[in-house]
């Protein structure tokens, strides 16, 4: 009797312990599941990421080619053009000494010059033979010339001079640009979400978007988002001036604006090549928020856009769920019938008027389930749910007996649902209201 009344917590704690790791084992597969499931997710957008910053250094690696070796020999032959107009220029003021015959010969000779499209400090070098013409197309500043293409900032601080290099720009940047700004739109998404996420996080609440305060919840998301943007430009226009020697601070903010905005007029280039990573890490990220900002805004004007009016054709809307298209008619079709109700009961819903009054918060009426429609949802596809219905509770007045073939019968009777009835088109006409809906029955 002790030895029995001993083992029964002893069975107890086994069982409460076998339950546990039970537990404990579905916990761990469904976070592995889980971790596997964001884990697949990421990896496709990383291996996007990555193969535009392989698109970048290898157009990088292409222009260097091109425009490498050909600006060795360019700087060759303006060396030689610019020291000919030099010394002709110096026969020609030894033999005369009229001013406005010097003028003139001064005058051309300075046209000549800046036709060559060289500065003051290539002129300067070019007069001493031993000194060399530093390259402006150094891969770092291929690297940036990529860049600024698929961003189209475009500096315009290097141009392409060969002939192969200008149609292979044009090709580069047929399609990296297109790559580059969808690259951009999924991480400015990205962004946005995770800025909604941590707003949520701190006010510790749902954003629920009511009708009444759609607005104003979209124009306080574009404030925060601007005003992120501003705080990002003003810190990093402090940081950039550390490696940017010659920059001040209000040239530093103008440059990142220019930049962030894509306008790029050029005026003000990144001169540092040895920080060039942390200048395109910076305004990659702006980017970012350009793109976030410019989304929230967009989101704005297609609410305005579309206030007050009324939504039509529900059906014929095309939405994009788990990466494929497909059509709110075939969506409200399916979903319908995966809970067993008919075709025929389908197409006599006001849809348009119910996702009216969901848009308004309004309930919808309780939609009443009769017998025949049952029947007209076993003839044409078998039920994913149990249809099993007490006759006895059925109405009498809303469906008369017709007897079924044996095929139908023996198939009924395999969906364990009852072999009953047609509806008289008179009832259902009946309970209908004018506008198709069925009024609500709770009231």
């Amino acid at each position: 009797m002790f030895g029995l009344r001993r083992s029964i917590p002893h069975k107890t704690s086994v069982a409460n312990s076998t339950i546990t790791r039970t537990s404990n084992a579905s916990n761990s597969k469904c976070a592995w599941m889980k971790f596997r499931n964001v884990l697949r997710i990421a990896l496709g957008h990383l291996a996007l990421y990555c193969f535009v910053v392989c698109y970048v250094f290898a157009g990088a690696w292409v222009f260097h080619q091109l425009e490498g070796e050909n600006e060795t020999e360019l700087h060759d032959k303006q060396r030689e053009y610019a020291m000919n107009l030099k010394k002709d220029v110096i026969a020609k003021l030894a033999t005369t000494e009229n001013v406005a015959e010097i003028n003139e010969h001064l005058r051309m000779f300075l046209r000549n010059i800046s036709n060559l499209h060289i500065s003051l400090d290539n002129y300067l070098i070019f007069n001493e033979p031993s000194q060399v013409v530093p390259k402006r197309w150094t891969f770092p500043s291929s690297v940036l010339f990529s860049f600024t293409i698929l961003t189209t900032i475009g500096y315009g601080n290097v141009t392409p001079h060969t002939q192969q290099c200008k149609v292979f720009l044009m090709i580069y940047g047929a399609f990296g640009i297109p790559l580059f700004l969808i690259t951009i739109a999924d991480l400015g998404r990205f962004s946005k979400t995770a800025i909604m996420a941590l707003v949520q996080k701190v006010s510790k609440r749902e954003l629920k978007k009511q009708s009444d305060e759609h607005l104003l919840r979209e124009i306080a998301e574009v404030m925060l988002v601007a005003g992120l943007f501003v705080v990002f430009i003003a810190i990093g226009s402090a940081v950039i001036p550390l490696w940017e020697n010659q920059l001040t601070y209000f040239d530093s903010v103008y440059f990142s604006y220019m930049s962030l905005t894509t306008i790029g007029l050029g005026d003000i280039v990144p001169r540092r090549m040895d920080f060039l990573l942390p200048t395109l890490i910076y305004i990659t990220i702006g980017l970012w928020l350009t793109t976030a900002l410019v989304e929230q805004l967009a989101d704005v004007f297609r609410l305005v856009h579309y206030a007050g009016r009324q939504v039509t054709n529900v059906k014929g809307i095309t939405v994009w769920l788990g990466g494929r298209r497909l059509s709110m008619g075939g969506l409200i079709s399916t979903v319908c019938r995966r809970v067993g109700m008919s075709e025929n009961l389908i197409n006599q819903i006001n849809w348009d008027r119910t996702v009216i009054d969901a848009l308004d918060g309004k309930m919808p009426p309780t939609l009443p389930i009769f017998p025949w429609h049952f029947t007209d949802f076993l003839e044409h596809d078998p039920p994913l749910i149990d249809l099993s219905i007490d006759l006895d509770q059925m109405d009498g007045s809303f469906y008369c007996s017709k007897p079924l073939s044996a095929k139908k019968q023996r198939r009924a009777s395999q969906m364990s649902a009852p072999a009953i009835a047609w509806m008289r088109p008179q009832e259902e006409a009946r309970i209908l209201d004018a506008d198709g809906n069925f009024p609500n029955i709770d009231a």
